[in-house]
């Protein structure tokens, strides 16, 4: 078993962790600062010069709880879409998921 986090933040640094194990609730929820949320159809992440399968997860209540902007994950988020999604961005710290089938099963 082996799979990657990629956390963005809002001001664009990121951070990547390799895991031998499954993700755990608390890693990330962690990585987005509160409740988690999937990010609908955001499936698809380039990373070192591969397109990797993902699951990405955002802060819940980020927009409520006034959360910075995150141009950078918007970006991606809209590039995994085909198209520019209908005024939406994304908000706070993302979490980008990605790995081996058993990694990505024990999501």
């Amino acid at each position: 078993m082996r799979g990657t986090m990629v956390v963005i933040a809002p001001n664009g640094d990121t951070n990547a962790t390799v895991y031998d194990r499954a993700l755990k609730l608390e890693d990330l929820s962690k990585a987005v600062g509160g409740y988690i949320e999937v990010v609908p159809r955001f499936n698809r992440f380039s990373w070192q010069g591969s397109v990797e399968r993902c699951v990405a997860f955002c802060n819940e209540q980020g927009k409520l709880n006034g959360l910075e902007g995150n141009s950078v994950a918007t970006l991606l988020w809209h590039s995994a879409l085909g198209r520019r999604s209908v005024n939406d961005v994304l908000v706070g710290p993302v979490a980008i998921v990605f790995g081996d089938t058993s990694f990505m099963e024990e999501l």
